[in-house]
């Protein structure tokens, strides 16, 4: 059995595990490492990855999903979880047939501001792909991992980590190999996405277009676009490409000086979160060793530019940013499976918590930026003559009325001895766990009566609807994992002879001989049933394709066929 570190992400995931003691990304989508978090829900099945990028389509295309994890939002009738399972279930798959061996593990990685609910969801996501969940570790904790700061000299280093849809800043102290998060702060809804999305406006705006007008469809293709605009910029001065809306054609443009001061935006609302998490740890820039940058948007130059010139320190980016906290969570898979004692990694509660009194106000029991685990106890008691229950009301943030935080669940300790008030005495005892999950217990002390509870969102999936999803995700798993990938393995052979069969107008000259006869063989192997055969040549057209699918893509968004009466 082989553990791995995923690296769950709102635009891009990766898994990776250690190979001859380095972490190594697992090349799962058409030989690249990152794999898109975009899925495709069609009546031939689910589609995963770059393909459902190049299949999009809003009638049934999901992208974005992690945003809303620990909310009750429905993609065509699929929790936020379910869709997260599905893009986990093909990492997982995928990378057990390429390394030829099961996976039944992860450390998985979340933001550092991830609430619990969001963190129950994440674990939950998990299960239902058939992942045993060995620690969620917070994105920045695991960037430092991946940068080898446990092997370094003592010292207090940041991790501004910018990705897709969230911004993570945490400062950590290195002391004797013990990795001690100080503080964190970040945005679970700020990131390169709202980057593109500005893009799109700015070219809307230039037509006497507002976004407001766009459906959810016609926006998904516009951003999708002003994405590939920023990408193709590069060392360019400017770049071009085309958009259809309305049966209209749009020439949308983006100047260096344009995305420039788009972006400036963003950065100077990082920078603001990150100047309040120096204030929370209480230090000053002066006094850490280097900022880590991790996370797609930190491979712009003027990302690096601003956040080196706004702090004055060192900036480390010697490690891929896309494909390091992947690493971070492989790393520490690894001291788990085989039980290594050299790096003790200690996280913080990203947000207080507490319980609602008489009133509404909120008695902050575990205050943000504590370190994890963490037991908490305090003490209450009755208002009334005679009152026989106590209800407690668990809430999430940092304003001092329980109106304006967030509940994270309610329930109620009864039957308690009927005193006169204030002569019962309960105990609640608040507990984080290692995965910064909360569990709640009550109990009288002079009876021993006692109720608890682990929050959990209370939106999303229903208990029957998990039990459900999960027994049937577990049948024969551990005795059929081999066949289970077999036949993986099989339909995802034959999806991709169908596909690239409607595509082959769509290959290029140079590669189409090449494409066509590595298809021969793996129809061959199929007929055969020589599951080694069929992996290898399966593997041998994704790398081909591999080298002309993103162009494909990039070409697609800058013609008329992104129509959508084409991608359907």
């Amino acid at each position: 059995m082989l553990m791995v570190g995923i690296d769950l992400g709102t635009t891009a995931s990766v898994i990776a595990f250690m190979q001859h003691g380095m972490p190594r990304s697992i090349a799962v989508d058409v030989g690249k490492n990152t794999t898109p978090s975009v899925v495709n829900y069609e009546d031939s099945g689910i589609v995963v990855g770059r393909e459902a990028i190049y299949r999009m389509n809003p009638s049934h295309s999901v992208f974005d999903v992690k945003r809303f994890m620990g909310t009750n939002r429905k993609f065509f009738g699929r929790s936020p979880e379910e869709v997260s399972a599905d893009i986990l279930s093909y990492l997982k798959k995928s990378a057990e047939i390429t390394l030829r061996t099961s996976i039944d593990a992860a450390v998985i990685t979340v933001p550092a501001h991830f609430s619990d609910a969001q963190r129950v969801a994440t674990k939950r996501a998990a299960s239902i792909a058939g992942l045993k969940v060995l620690r969620l570790i917070n994105e920045p904790t695991a960037a430092a991992l991946a940068f080898g700061l446990d092997k370094k000299a003592n010292g207090i280093y940041a991790v501004y980590d910018l990705g897709g849809g969230t911004f993570d800043f945490s400062i950590l102290r290195l002391d004797n190999g013990i990795f001690q998060v100080l503080a964190t702060g970040g945005d679970n809804y700020l990131g390169g996405n709202d980057l593109d999305e500005s893009i799109l406006m700015y070219n809307l705006s230039s037509y006497g277009i507002d976004i407001s007008q766009l459906n959810d469809g016609e926006k998904m293709l516009g951003r999708l676009v002003a994405k590939s605009l920023k990408e193709s910029l590069g060392n360019q001065k400017e770049a071009k490409k085309n958009y259809i809306y309305k049966n209209q054609n749009y020439e949308f443009m983006l100047s260096d000086v344009v995305m420039r001061n788009i972006a400036q935006i963003y950065l100077n609302r990082t920078l603001k979160i990150a100047d309040q998490v120096f204030l929370d740890a209480g230090i000053i820039p002066e006094n850490i060793a280097g900022i880590i940058t991790v996370g797609g948007m930190t491979k712009m130059p003027i990302i690096k530019e601003s956040v080196r010139h706004h702090f004055r320190v060192n900036v480390m980016d010697e490690v891929n940013p896309e494909e390091a906290v992947a690493h971070g969570a492989a790393i520490h898979a690894d001291s788990i499976a085989f039980k290594k004692k050299n790096t003790l990694l200690i996280d913080v509660v990203p947000l207080t918590l507490g319980i609602e009194t008489l009133g509404g106000n909120v008695d902050k029991i575990i205050h943000r930026n504590t370190a994890i685990p963490i037991l908490q106890r305090r003490e209450y008691t009755t208002h009334k003559n005679g009152q026989d229950g106590i209800k407690f009301h668990v809430v999430q943030g940092e304003r001092p009325l329980a109106k304006d935080c967030r509940s994270l669940a309610k329930f109620e300790l009864t039957n308690i001895p009927k005193m006169s008030a204030g002569a019962p005495r309960v105990v609640v005892e608040f507990s984080v766990d290692v995965n910064g999950i909360l569990s709640v217990k009550a109990s009288e002390k002079t009876t021993g009566i006692a109720q608890s509870v682990l929050v959990e969102p209370s939106s999303g999936l229903s208990d029957e609807d998990m039990v459900a999803i999960l027994e049937n995700a577990a049948k024969n798993r551990e005795s059929d994992a081999l066949e289970a990938a077999h036949v993986f393995l099989k339909v995802e052979s034959e999806r991709m002879l169908n596909f690239w069969e409607s595509q082959m107008n769509e290959i290029p000259q140079e590669h189409k001989k090449l494409v066509r006869s590595e298809m021969d063989l793996l129809k061959n192997s199929l007929e055969l049933e020589d599951f080694h055969q069929m992996a290898q040549h399966k593997k041998n057209i994704e790398d081909i394709s591999g080298q002309f699918l993103d162009e494909i893509i990039s070409e697609r968004l800058s013609r008329k066929v992104i129509n959508k009466r084409e991608l359907a």
